[in-house]
């Protein structure tokens, strides 16, 4: 007897947002979790980053002039202790949590588009229009490695997991980097 198959009729999807939060005043750059997926972090182009309780779906905290430009690049720590933002002013502002005590980095000369924070809550990648990564420690606010020189503006940065490697994504190119960390060669 041969088998037939028959199509289960198909549902339409009906995926939509569990909630929607308001509140910036210009485009959101970039949005990054705390370790609790309760609250998030936002970074827009009004200059502020925000800080969401997704519980609740309202706004905690708005924090005004974190750069004097856009806040294209924001980062939160896997154990929560630290916020990061960077963005058109050159400056990475890293903040520890509990005390409120901001650090500014500086080293880049022209926007910082993105940032990546190590799986072991120590260091700090920044990646710039300057066509530059750096690496910080979170703890101290030094310049750790770099800078490395690439080719074009850099848009993204990540660790391995591991924290012996970084990748870096160019904005022109069709090629990525990867940095090894322990040597500091590409």
């Amino acid at each position: 007897m041969a088998s037939t198959t028959t199509k289960a009729p198909t549902a339409k999807s009906s995926l939509a947002p569990s909630m929607t939060l308001k509140g910036h005043g210009d485009w959101i750059g970039s949005i990054s979790y705390f370790s609790d997926s309760q609250r998030m972090i936002s970074g827009s182009d009004d200059k502020t980053a925000r800080q969401w309780d997704l519980k609740e779906g309202k706004e905690i905290e708005e924090v005004r002039d974190v750069c004097e430009d856009w806040v294209l690049a924001v980062a939160v720590s896997k154990d929560s202790r630290w916020v990061v933002t960077g963005g058109r002013d050159a400056e990475l502002k890293v903040c520890e949590v509990e005390t409120g005590i901001v650090k500014n980095l500086q080293g880049h000369s022209n926007t910082i588009n993105c940032i990546d924070i190590s799986a072991d809550n120590t260091l700090l990648a920044s990646g710039s229009d300057d066509w530059t990564a750096r690496i910080w420690n979170l703890e101290t606010g030094k310049l750790v490695a770099g800078p490395f020189e690439s080719f074009h503006w850099v848009g993204s940065v990540r660790f391995s997991t591991d924290s012996k490697k970084l990748a870096v994504k160019l904005w022109g190119g069709k090629c990525l980097e990867v940095w090894d960390l322990q040597s500091l060669k590409l």
